[in-house]
């Protein structure tokens, strides 16, 4: 498969497909590098990692939100510090989005900036976060409220990453998978093939490597003018207002792509309340691709509107007094609002809780 080349304000770079671990070995060479993996990771390739690369350059950390914060970021500068590693180094990251925020941060900003090649390894991270140059931090009980632009060098997929991951985070991938698949400008609506091509990628992994490459395609058009997330970027957060909300009320019980689907269920009711989008495509959707990728017992307590409310109130996405929201038109072209109110945001989450219990 062809490269997919990414424009950058600050340097272009390259998603490479590979369909070995070969590319490990020539990683391997390169001079004065350190590789930052998943701990789970490692415990399930330490064979192959151990084969490439020098155990020294290794640092292991837990890909945990409780890691995502500026404390383990100071930890992993006290660790590169102390091995001496200069401006030259390069910062090799082999794990999910959690991984990809913390080591991506730590190589924007160590020296004002090293080199950093990114290994993906969830299909979360793989289909979606690993372009785009993002990189984020939680504070305290706010997600990703810290962060900088900061694309990696190089980025190298490889999907037999995937054949050990938990079906709980491949579903979790699937839901950033259908949002983007849902935002295609070529063919709003065709919700149909949507859920065919859903169901030939859990099946596939030849299609779902495609199926990755055509992700990452439309996540690039919706930031090819906007890598600051200043316009047309806003888009992608589509599911995200309340789906960080979710993550944040249940603790990461519900992970990112799961949250971000029952997201889309929330922001499609709000449309469907305020005549946007009618009630025979809002049931398709529900009936035929969103809930049906939701492989997980939901608690009710979650769900709660005095938490929820208060929590999504501090998103970074608010710019006044009443929520802002991305929500599909009539053609299932995505729109911001950003007038919200506490008693639509009610409602909405009462039908929402139907829906779901």
């Amino acid at each position: 498969m062809t490269d997919l080349i990414i424009n950058s304000k600050i340097r272009d770079y390259k998603v490479k497909f590979v369909d070995t671990f070969d590319f490990l070995e020539e990683l391997a060479k390169i001079h004065n590098y350190i590789l930052v993996i998943d701990k789970n990771l490692y415990s399930l390739y330490k064979k192959i990692i151990n084969k490439n690369f020098k155990k020294d350059n290794i640092l292991v950390i837990e890909a945990i939100e409780d890691n995502k914060t500026i404390y383990k970021v100071i930890e992993i500068y006290g660790h590169l510090i102390n091995r001496a590693v200069k401006r030259n180094a390069t910062i090799i990251s082999l794990g999910g989005g959690i991984i990809q925020d913390i080591t991506g941060f730590v190589a924007s900003t160590l020296y004002r900036g090293v080199n950093w090649i990114f290994i993906p390894t969830t299909l979360l991270s793989q289909a979606d976060s690993c372009i785009g140059s993002k990189t984020s931090l939680n504070f305290e009980t706010y997600k990703n409220l810290i962060g900088t632009f900061y694309p990696p060098a190089e980025i190298y997929i490889n999907v037999d990453f995937l054949q050990t991951l938990e079906k709980l985070y491949f579903y979790s991938g699937i839901g950033e998978v259908i949002k983007l698949q849902i935002m295609k400008e070529q063919y709003q609506k065709n919700f149909k093939e949507i859920v065919e091509k859903i169901s030939m990628a859990k099946e596939n992994f030849p299609f779902l490597s495609n199926l990755i490459k055509d992700c990452l395609k439309i996540k690039q058009t919706y930031f090819k003018n906007d890598e600051f997330d200043l316009g047309k970027r806003n888009l992608l957060n589509y599911g995200h207002s309340l789906g960080h909300a979710l993550e944040t009320s249940s603790n990461y019980y519900i992970p990112h792509g799961i949250a971000v689907t029952i997201g889309m269920i929330f922001a499609n009711t709000i449309s469907l309340k305020r005549g946007w989008i009618n009630k025979d495509e809002f049931n398709y959707i529900n009936d035929n691709l969103l809930l049906p990728n939701i492989p997980i017992k939901l608690k009710r307590e979650c769900f709660t509107y005095n938490i929820l409310i208060n929590i999504i109130k501090t998103d970074k996405k608010n710019i006044g007094k009443k929520l802002s929201l991305i929500l599909p038109d009539s053609n299932f072209n995505m729109i911001k609002i950003n007038d919200l109110n506490d008693i639509e945001f009610e409602k909405g989450l009462d039908v929402l809780v139907e829906i779901l219990f």
